[in-house]
């Protein structure tokens, strides 16, 4: 009788990495980024390759998207504290 193969497992990093793009999309980057340098290591078996480049692209996007809408509004945050004069 033949023996079926186990499927091969995901890697974690890459998992939780591409879900956390979504939600925090530095740690996003960060994991995901780490988990292509596990799934690159010769000898690993393990699956997520695709999960961990989605993980770093999403995460780099929402990463400079937070950065941009941060910027935006601390330049109008200082633009409308400029404008108002207190108790004048």
């Amino acid at each position: 009788m033949t023996q079926l193969a186990a499927p091969a497992k995901t890697n974690t990093l890459a998992l939780v990495g591409f879900i956390a793009a979504f939600v925090i999309p530095i740690a996003g980057l960060v994991l995901g980024i780490l988990a292509r340098r596990q799934l690159s290591a010769p000898g690993n078996a393990e699956t997520g390759k695709g999960l961990a480049r989605w993980a770093v692209f999403i995460g780099a996007l929402g990463t400079l998207f937070q950065a941009i809408f941060f910027i935006v509004w601390l330049s109008l945050v200082a633009t409308a504290l400029s404008n108002t004069s207190f108790g004048t």
